[in-house]
């Protein structure tokens, strides 16, 4: 939303720009997967177990934030 607020006030070719915004993320999310994939061979277990537990431990800690409020 700000960078649309920011671009309605700057003189700028909106198409180019939604255009680059675009194709960079397409980029972007089609490399992570690529790299996440190749990851996901070698330590998919691995990798799987740390997420879950750091998930678990950000939930702990949200949960006693809110009961110790």
């Amino acid at each position: 939303m700000a960078v649309g607020v920011s671009l309605a006030f700057l003189n700028v070719n909106i198409v180019v720009v939604a255009t680059a915004i675009g194709l960079a993320t397409f980029l972007m999310s089609s490399g992570g997967m690529l790299i996440g994939r190749l990851i996901g061979e070698h330590f998919g277990r691995i990798a799987e177990a740390v997420a879950g537990i750091a998930l678990f431990g950000l939930g702990l800690s949200i949960l006693i934030e809110h009961l110790t409020a």
